[in-house]
C-alpha cells in the first residue's frame, strides 16, 4: 500500500493502522519512480472509493536532480536475508476476506541487472591493468577489510576467479584537491574505491545549494548506484585533498559484478534442482530457496554440527563429503556418510531438540544452510517427509550399541572393516558403515605465563574464616538499594554465594519489568528497545567459578552487569583479584552503571561520563571498605564497560578485562578492535608509577610487578585497577575508544575477564567465534569460547584455572524475535549443589 500518493503526486487517500506487531519493507518515492513507475503506469491500481485527481495522469518519472537514497543498494542486499524474518504461522491473512494471489512478473531482478544482461557481448574480454605485487595485495586487502558494507555486498559473493579478474580490471586514477570525481546528474561511467585521501559528498535538492552529507576516506566506495540502476549520478563527490582512487569501468562492473551474481544464482538453482529432497518443489519455490540460502565453508575434520548443541539450522552438502558420528562410552562411532546433495540437521530444525549427532567435514566441504523460519515459509511441503526420517538416529544408536557389544575398538579392529548394521537400520538404501572415529587432537599452542595472584597467599584456614565471616554481614553480599538505576528497564548483575565449586554458574540478581522465561536450564528475557539497528540484538552471558587450589575458599571473583536504559545498553565485566576481590567486583557492578547514569555527561559526552563513573566508583569502594574493615591494599578488580547508544559503541577499560569488537559477517569476518592490558612495563605506565614512588620490577622473563619501594609487597600485575590502594600511581582513569556502527553492520562484542584472554588473543578469539556465532548463535558460542579457554588453562596450569566470565553481544542477529521484540538476553542461574 501507499503507491497511489507516489504515482499521482496526491495526498494519502486512506489511513493504514497496524492491527498487530508488523514488519514492513519501505520503498521511497524516488526509488519507486525509478524502478516501479513504468509497470504501475501501464496498469494503474483501482480501489473502491478512490479516483485519480481530476485531469491528472500518473506522475512523471523522477527527475534525478534529487538524490537517490544511499540505502537503495543495501535494500537489494538485504532482500534475501529478510525472507528469514517476515513469515510465521500467525501471520496468515483473514480467510474471510478475498485475497488475490500475487503474481511475480516475468524475469528476476531486471531492475538491477537488465542492461548488463541485454546489452553486453558474451565474448567480452575483461581488461588487465598492470600492477606491482604490492599494489595488487593492497587493493585486495582494501576490498576484504573495508568498513564500507557496499563493498562486501558487491564483491563478497563472487568466486575467487572473478575476484582476481576484478583486481586485474581496476586501475589507479589520481584526483587533485577540489576536483569532482563524480558530478550529480551525469551519466555513470566508473565505480570507485578510495585508495588514499578523503572525499566530500554533496547533494543538491531543488534550488537549494548543495549540502555536504558525508565524508569518506580510504576503503570506502562510491559510484555503484548509477551503474546498478542505469540512472544519473545522485551526488557530487569532491576530493578534499590530493587523492587516489581505484577505478572500475561500467562494462567491467556489469560483467564481473552483476553477471557474476546472476550466474551464481542460476548455479544455486541448478544444484537445488539436482537434490532429490527438493524434487517436489515448484521452480518458483526453488528460486525462493536459492535467494535465502546461506553458504559456509568447512575445513577437513571441522565440526559442522556437534552433538548436544542447540540451534535451528538444516544443512545441505554442496561440495565435498561429511560423516555423522555419535558419542558413546568408547568414543565417537561413525554412523553415516554424506555426499554432495545430501542433507542433515533436520531434527534440530523441526523439533528444536539438541543435536543427536556430530557431523564432521571430510576434506574441504561447502554447505548451504537454512533456518527454521525460512523452512516453515518455503519448505513447508517437505515437513512430513523429513519427519519420517527423524527416527533414524535412534536406529544409529542401536547400531552403535551392537558395534560396542562386538568390541569395536582399536585393539580388535584396524578401522577399515565394514560392519553389518543392526537390523533396525537396514531400511536405509545403503548399508551403513559403523566404525570408531579417530578424532584429530586439537593442537594447543600457548605461551606459559605467571598466573599466581598477588595477595592471595594467606593461610587457607585464615582466609576461609574471613570469607565465612563476610557472608554473615548482609551489607557485603546483598545488593545495595542505594545504587538502583531507577530508569533502567533491565538491570542484571552477578551475586556472591558461599560454597561454589569449579565451573558452577554465578548467582544472578535481576530487576526488570520484563517477564523471565525459561528454556531448559537457561533463563531468558526479551524486550523492545529504541535502536537504529535493523535486526535484533542477541546477548548471552556465562560467569563460572574457577579453581585456584583444592582448598580455595573464595567465591567466584568475577562479576558482570547488563543495564538497559532508554536507547542505551550498558555492559560491564569486573575481574576481581586478591583475598577480597569477590567483594570488590560485587560492589563495582552496582556502582559503575549507577554513577554512569547519574553523570551530567550521560548521553552527551561519553568519554567524560565514563571517566567520572570510574573515579566515583573507586571513591565509593574505598569508603565502603573502610566502613566494613575490608583491606583492599592488594585486593581489587580490572574493569571494562561497553555502551551502545543507538548505533555508536563506546568502550572504557582499566586492567586486563578486555573487550573484543568484531564482525561476524561471512564476507567480512574480522577483528575490528581489541583492548590491550595496562601492564606496568609499558613506558607511559611505568613512568607514572615510578613518579608516584612505586617500584616496577621484572620478576620473571616478560613478567613485571608493582611493589612498594624496597619491599616485596604487594606484587600487583596491572598498572590500572580498582582497589589496590597499597601502591601509589595505580590509575582508575579508563582508556576510551568509540566506534560508529552502520544500521546493517553485523558486528559483535565479547566483554570478558582474564579467564578468557590469558591464553587467547583478540585476533584468535575472533577467528574462533565469528563462524560459530553465524551458525550456532550467542549461547553456544559463549559456551564454546569458555570451554576453549578452560582447555588452555588445563594444558598450561594443570588443575589451576581462573574464574571465567564472558558477555557476548551480537548485533543485527539473523533470527527474528517473537512479539516484535528486538533484544534477547540469555543467562544461566546458579543451581545449588544437591545434598
Amino acid at each position: 500500500f501507499g503507491e497511489l500518493a507516489l504515482l499521482y503526486n496526491c495526498k494519502r487517500a486512506a489511513s493504514v493502522v497496524a492491527s498487530r506487531a508488523c514488519i514492513l519493507w519501505e520503498l521511497d518515492r524516488e526509488t519507486f519512480k525509478a524502478i516501479c513507475y513504468e509497470a504501475a503506469q501501464k496498469a494503474p491500481p483501482e480501489y473502491e472509493g478512490f479516483s485519480a485527481p481530476a485531469g491528472s495522469e500518473a506522475a512523471p518519472a523522477v527527475s534525478f536532480s534529487e538524490a537517490a537514497p544511499a540505502v537503495a543498494v543495501a535494500a537489494a542486499d538485504e532482500e534475501a536475508k529478510a525472507d528469514d524474518s517476515d513469515a510465521s504461522d500467525d501471520d496468515a491473512p483473514d480467510e474471510s476476506a478475498p485475497v488475490k494471489k500475487p503474481v511475480r512478473p516475468p524475469g528476476r531482478r531486471t531492475g538491477v541487472s537488465a542492461e548488463a544482461s541485454k546489452g553486453d557481448a558474451d565474448d567480452w574480454v575483461p581488461p588487465v591493468y598492470e600492477k606491482t605485487p604490492e599494489e595488487r595485495a593492497s587493493l585486495s586487502n582494501i576490498i576484504k577489510s573495508s568498513r564500507d558494507s557496499k563493498i562486501h555486498m558487491l564483491f563478497g559473493t563472487v568466486t575467487q576467479d572473478t575476484f582476481e579478474k576484478i583486481l586485474d580490471a581496476m586501475f589507479i586514477k589520481k584526483i587533485a584537491k577540489g576536483e569532482n570525481v563524480i558530478q550529480q546528474g551525469d551519466e555513470g561511467d566508473y565505480f570507485y574505491i578510495v585508495k588514499k585521501g578523503d572525499f566530500d559528498i554533496f547533494v543538491k535538492k531543488g534550488d537549494d545549494p548543495p549540502k555536504k552529507v558525508f565524508q569518506c576516506g580510504p576503503g570506502f566506495a562510491f559510484g555503484e548506484m548509477a551503474l546498478l540502476y542505469t540512472c544519473p549520478r545522485s551526488a557530487t563527490i569532491t576530493a578534499h585533498d590530493d587523492s587516489e582512487v581505484w577505478s572500475l569501468d561500467r562494462t567491467a562492473f556489469r560483467n564481473l559484478v552483476v553477471r557474476s551474481s546472476e550466474a551464481q544464482f542460476k548455479e544455486s538453482c541448478k544444484f537445488l534442482n539436482s537434490c532429490d529432497i527438493f524434487a517436489t518443489l515448484t521452480q518458483d519455490q526453488i528460486c525462493s530457496l536459492a535467494e535465502v540460502l546461506e553458504e559456509e565453508e568447512f575445513d577437513d575434520d571441522e565440526a559442522i554440527v556437534e552433538q548436544g548443541e542447540k540451534d535451528d539450522k538444516m544443512f545441505i552438502l554442496r561440495t565435498g563429503q561429511a560423516v555423522a558420528c555419535i558419542a558413546g562410552e568408547k568414543g565417537e562411532i561413525e554412523v553415516k556418510q554424506y555426499s554432495k546433495g545430501e542433507y542433515f540437521g533436520e531434527i534440530a530444525l523441526l523439533s528444536g531438540q539438541p543435536r543427536k549427532a556430530s557431523v564432521y567435514a571430510v576434506g574441504k566441504a561447502v554447505c548451504f544452510y537454512i533456518t527454521r523460519p525460512t523452512f516453515k515459509r518455503i519448505l513447508g511441503p517437505l515437513q512430513s517427509f523429513l519427519e519420517g526420517n527423524m527416527d533414524k538416529y535412534a536406529k544409529y544408536q542401536d547400531a552403535m550399541k551392537e558395534a560396542a557389544g562386538e568390541q569395536l575398538d582399536e585393539e580388535n579392529h584396524d578401522g577399515h572393516e565394514d560392519e553389518d548394521v543392526h537390523s533396525a537400520a537396514k531400511t536405509e538404501k545403503k548399508q551403513k558403515v559403523v566404525r570408531k572415529r579417530e578424532k584429530k587432537q586439537e593442537e594447543i599452542k600457548v605461551e606459559k605465563k605467571v598466573v599466581s595472584e598477588a595477595g592471595s597467599e594467606a593461610p587457607p584456614e585464615t582466609l576461609a574464616d574471613k570469607v565465612a565471616q563476610d557472608f554473615k554481614n548482609p551489607a557485603l553480599v546483598t545488593p545495595s538499594d542505594d545504587h538502583v538505576v531507577s530508569d533502567a528497564h533491565m538491570m542484571m548483575f552477578g551475586g556472591v554465594v558461599p560454597g561454589q565449586k569449579f565451573t558452577m554458574d554465578k548467582h544472578i540478581h535481576c530487576r526488570s519489568g520484563f517477564e523471565k522465561q525459561q528454556k531448559g536450564e537457561e533463563d531468558y528475557y526479551t524486550w523492545t528497545g529504541t535502536t537504529k539497528l535493523k535486526q535484533p540484538t542477541d546477548i548471552a552471558v556465562l560467569c563460572q567459578k574457577g579453581q585456584k587450589s583444592a582448598s580455595d575458599p573464595t567465591p567466584n571473583q568475577d562479576n558482570f552487569f547488563i543495564h538497559h536504559v532508554g536507547a542505551i545498553t550498558m555492559y560491564g565485566v569486573c575481574d576481581g583479584h586478591g583475598p577480597f576481590g569477590h567483594l570488590v567486583s560485587f560492589r563495582l557492578v552496582q556502582t559503575l552503571p549507577f554513577y554512569l547514569t547519574k553523570s551530567e555527561h550521560f548521553g552527551k559526552n561519553w568519554e567524560e561520563a565514563l571517566k567520572e563513573a570510574f573515579q566515583k566508583a573507586q571513591e565509593d569502594l574505598e569508603e565502603f571498605c573502610k566502613l566494613h574493615t575490608i583491606n583492599i591494599e592488594a585486593s581489587g578488580a580490572a574493569g571494562s564497560v561497553l555502551v551502545l547508544e543507538e548505533q555508536t559503541v563506546h568502550i572504557a577499560f582499566i586492567g586486563d578485562a578486555r573487550v573484543m569488537l568484531g564482525s561476524w559477517n561471512r564476507r567480512d569476518s574480522r577483528m575490528i578492535f581489541c583492548t590491550k592490558d595496562h601492564k606496568p612495563e609499558l613506558p607511559e605506565e611505568k613512568a607514572r608509577l615510578e613518579a608516584e614512588g612505586s617500584e616496577v620490577r621484572e620478576v620473571d622473563e616478560g613478567s613485571w610487578r608493582i611493589y612498594l619501594k624496597g619491599s616485596n609487597f604487594p606484587g600487583l600485575t596491572m598498572s590500572r585497577a580498582f582497589g589496590d590502594t597499597a601502591c601509589a600511581g595505580i590509575s582508575r582513569v579508563p582508556e576510551y575508544h568509540k566506534f560508529l556502527m552502520q544500521p546493517n553492520d553485523q558486528w559483535y562484542a565479547i566483554v570478558a575477564s582474564d579467564g578468557i584472554w590469558e591464553f587467547i588473543e583478540g585476533e584468535d578469539c575472533c577467528n574462533m567465534t565469528s563462524k560459530k556465532l553465524r551458525l550456532k548463535g550467542t549461547r553456544e558460542t559463549v559456551e564454546f569460547i569458555t570451554s576453549a579457554s578452560r582447555k588452555r588453562w588445563a594444558h598450561v596450569c594443570g588443575d589451576y584455572c581462573d574464574d571465567i566470565t564472558a558477555v557476548l553481544i551480537q548485533w543485527n542477529a539473523p533470527t527474528p524475535l517473537e512479539g516484535g521484540n528486538n533484544h534477547c538476553l540469555t543467562v544461566r542461574q546458579f543451581q545449588p549443589p544437591s545434598s
